[in-house]
């Protein structure tokens, strides 16, 4: 069988795939080096990158459990308000003595960069696949826990136009691996859960997540993963894209 006809085959059950998009589709560049770079134009030096990159990942998971999704359901906190008090905490976790109205033009400043292409990087194979998704006359989303600003992202990622749909967590209500958020998609396509497959890079949220809500499931990720996602689980996007072409996978 040809590359295009395998790949077809595997693909024949499905009239919906949907994509995760951090570390799935983008990766974030070097986030403390852009810190670094953004808190030195606003006049803030010698920032340890290393304290830095605890700090942020200390941050985030205080925010995320504090004000889950982005602060979606919490009162007076939009999602740019939570990604300045996540800046500002991460800094003054680094330095305590750093001014307020310092500490909120960096944080604006980075809320912008992080909207635009200097902020990321396509992963390998991302938009071959994609493309390679889209020819094959499926519907294609991006189903992903992020903030509101996501189609600005892909828009400068030069993905502009390749999704059908783009849903977000916080336009959900709810994270991934929440049933319900794999639910809305197949409300608006009428289409039953059997149909729908979710590629996509965390076996939690991405793979479990979709295969507990009557999906079928593919899983990137370098790491060795977990033995249940092992026959969906691949290295890399490229290795991925062989073996749709390549193998016959029993879904």
């Amino acid at each position: 069988m040809s590359l295009k006809g395998q790949f077809m085959q595997n693909l024949r059950r499905f009239r919906l795939v949907t994509f995760d998009v951090t570390d799935t589709l983008l990766k974030l560049e070097d986030p403390p080096k852009q810190y670094q770079k953004t808190a030195a134009e606003c006049g803030v030096t010698g920032l340890d990158r290393k304290q830095l990159e605890r700090c942020f990942r200390q941050q985030f998971k205080i925010m995320s459990k504090e004000y889950p999704n982005f602060g979606r359901s919490s009162p007076n906190l939009d999602w740019q308000s939570w990604w300045l008090q996540l800046v500002s905490g991460t800094f003054r976790c680094v330095d305590a003595s750093l001014p307020a109205d310092k500490l909120a033009t960096i944080g604006q400043q980075l809320v912008r960069v992080f909207r635009t292409s200097a902020g990321w990087r396509h992963v390998d194979g991302a938009a071959d696949l994609v493309q390679r998704v889209r020819d094959s006359g499926k519907s294609v989303g991006i189903i992903s826990n992020f903030d509101p600003s996501l189609p600005q992202v892909l828009q400068a990622m030069g993905f502009a136009g390749k999704f059908d749909f783009i849903l977000t967590s916080y336009e959900a209500g709810v994270m991934k691996p929440d049933a319900r958020i794999f639910k809305m998609p197949l409300e608006r396509l009428k289409i039953s859960p059997d149909q729908a497959l979710h590629i996509g890079n965390k076996f939690d949220m991405d793979y479990a997540g979709a295969r507990n809500s009557g999906w079928s499931g593919l899983l990137v990720q370098s790491k060795e993963g977990n033995k249940q996602g092992d026959k969906h689980s691949f290295a890399s996007l490229a290795a991925l894209l062989k073996a749709l072409e390549t193998q016959e996978i029993a879904w």
